[in-house]
C-alpha cells in the first residue's frame, strides 16, 4: 500500500520530514489532508505559491541534457519555459507557446562571425541592418534541431550570408550554394539542421543575385553570340578561334557555345560582359559576381597539346592572358598546380596569391563555377558545383573597373579541343 507523508505547516514555515518510503506521496498543506491519489506531490495553500527555479536565458539554454517536461522561469523574458524533449517552449498567458519574439540588434559595421546578438536564442524574428560596406554574416549561434528564425533587413543597405566560412565555428556555419543576399526591406527564413550542424536558408529573397535594387545582372544561356549591335547589347565574344552553337546531344543536354580550337596550334576564344564598354562595375564600389556552367573538353591538356581555361573578374575582360593584372578567378592548366583547379587573385603590380582547391580538373565533366568579390575588396570567394572551395584575402585587384569573362586558350599542338559553355552570368550589387 502506498503511504502519504504529511508535512504540517507551523507558524507559516513548512517543516519537511524525510520520507522513509521511496514511493511515498507527499502532501504539503495546513489542514493535514492526504495527497491526491494521482499526485506524487500535492501542495495546498490559499496564501502562498510554488517557486520554481529562476535563471536567465543564457543559463536556461545551457542546462545539460534537460529532461522532457523540465520547467523554469526565465528572468530575461519574464516567462515560464518548458523543455518538450526537443526544444525549449515559452508558455504564454494561455498556457501554450507564446507569440513571436522580435529583437533589433545594433547595426553591423563589419563582417560578423558567430552572430549571437542579445536575445538571439529565443528570437523568432531578427531585425538586422548594416552600413554601406554590404556586410557579411558568416555564421549564427547554433540552436536546436529544426528551429527557425526570420532575418529581416530593416536597414538601408544590403547584407548577405556567407556560406561555409571559416571565420565562424563549424556548428554555426551556413550551408548554401551561393551567398544569400538580403536587400533592404526583404527577409530570409533560416532553419537549423542539427543533423549536419548547419544553418540552412529555406526562403531566399534574391536567388542567383537577381532582382535587387541598385544592381546590374547579366545572365545568358547559350545561342548565337552577338555579331552586331542589333544582336545583343550585353554579351560579346573575343579571340581568334571560331565559336559556333552546339546542338544538344545525349551526353550534352543543352544548347551550348562550342569553344573549339580545331587544328589551330594557338589562339583563344572567350565571352565577356558588358559589350563595347567591357567593364561591368568598379572594384570597391559593388559586390561583384560571375558564374558559368560548362562541360570540360574530352581530353586533358598535355605537353604536346596545351591549353588553359578560366572564369574570372578582370580589368580588360576581353584579354585572354593567363597572368592578367587586376584580376581574380578560378582556372585550369595541366602543368600548373598539379592539374587541379586553382583559385587566384592578382593585384595591379603583378603580386599574386594562389590557392589549390585540391580538386582535379576532369574531362567530359559538367561544372558550375563561380567567383565573387566583396564590396570592401577584402575577400574573394570561389565555388565549384555549389560548394565553397576557397577564399583569398591578399593581392586583391586595385580600384579599377572590371568585368566578368571566360576563356579557352590553345598554346601548342594541332589536335582539336572543345569546351561547351551552357550559361554565363555576371552581376554587381551596389549599396
Amino acid at each position: 500500500m502506498i503511504k502519504s507523508r504529511l508535512f504540517p505547516v507551523f507558524g507559516g514555515a513548512v517543516a519537511l520530514f524525510a520520507a522513509t518510503i521511496a514511493s511515498a506521496q507527499v502532501a504539503v498543506n495546513t489542514d493535514g489532508s492526504t495527497a491526491d491519489p494521482s499526485a506524487m506531490l500535492d501542495v495546498k495553500s490559499s496564501l502562498r505559491g510554488v517557486l520554481v527555479p529562476r535563471m536567465n536565458s543564457a543559463q536556461r539554454t545551457t542546462i545539460p541534457a534537460p529532461a522532457t517536461g523540465l520547467l523554469v522561469f526565465d528572468t530575461t523574458t519574464n516567462t515560464f519555459w518548458f523543455f518538450n524533449g526537443a526544444i525549449w517552449v515559452e508558455l504564454g498567458a494561455g498556457g501554450g507557446p507564446s507569440g513571436p519574439s522580435v529583437i533589433t540588434p545594433p547595426m553591423l559595421t563589419a563582417n560578423t562571425n558567430n552572430y549571437t546578438p542579445t536575445g538571439f536564442a529565443d528570437a523568432t524574428v531578427v531585425r538586422i541592418s548594416g552600413d554601406n560596406g554590404i556586410r557579411a554574416i558568416t555564421g549564427l549561434h547554433a540552436e536546436t534541431n529544426g528551429e527557425e528564425k526570420t532575418l529581416v533587413n530593416v536597414g538601408a543597405y544590403p547584407l548577405y550570408l556567407a556560406p561555409e566560412h571559416s571565420g565562424s565555428s563549424a556548428a554555426n556555419r551556413i550551408a548554401y550554394v551561393e551567398e544569400v543576399m538580403i536587400p533592404p526591406g526583404l527577409s530570409c527564413r533560416i532553419m537549423y539542421d542539427g543533423v549536419s550542424s548547419r544553418w540552412r536558408p529555406v526562403q531566399v529573397p534574391c536567388p542567383n543575385y537577381a532582382n535587387m535594387n541598385r544592381s546590374v545582372h547579366y545572365d545568358k544561356s547559350a545561342g548565337k553570340v552577338a555579331s552586331n549591335f542589333q544582336d545583343d547589347i550585353h554579351l560579346d565574344v573575343f579571340g581568334s578561334l571560331t565559336q559556333s552553337p552546339g546542338d544538344p546531344t545525349a551526353t550534352s543536354p543543352f544548347t551550348s557555345w562550342d569553344f573549339n580550337t580545331g587544328t589551330a596550334t594557338s589562339g583563344g576564344l572567350g565571352l565577356f560582359y558588358a559589350r563595347s564598354s567591357e567593364e561591368m562595375a568598379m572594384v570597391g564600389g559593388a559586390h561583384i559576381v560571375t558564374k558559368m556552367h560548362f562541360k570540360s573538353p574530352a581530353i586533358l591538356a598535355d605537353d604536346v597539346n596545351q591549353y588553359y581555361f578560366f572564369l574570372r573578374i578582370a580589368d580588360f575582360p576581353s584579354s585572354g592572358f593567363w597572368n592578367q593584372n587586376n584580376s581574380l578567378g578560378i582556372r585550369y592548366r595541366h602543368n600548373v598546380n598539379g592539374g587541379n583547379w586553382q583559385c587566384y587573385s592578382r593585384d595591379g603590380s603583378g603580386g599574386e596569391t594562389v590557392l589549390d582547391t585540391g580538386i582535379a580538373f576532369q574531362v567530359n565533366t559538367e561544372y558550375e563555377v563561380m567567383v565573387t568579390l566583396n564590396k570592401t575588396n577584402t575577400e574573394a570567394t570561389y565555388f565549384l558545383n555549389g560548394a565553397v572551395v576557397g577564399r583569398i584575402t591578399a593581392n586583391m585587384p586595385g580600384a579599377v573597373a572590371v568585368g566578368p569573362s571566360n576563356h579557352l586558350e590553345k598554346l601548342t599542338g594541332n589536335s582539336p579541343r572543345s569546351a561547351l559553355v551552357y550559361r554565363f552570368m555576371g552581376a554587381a550589387i551596389a549599396p
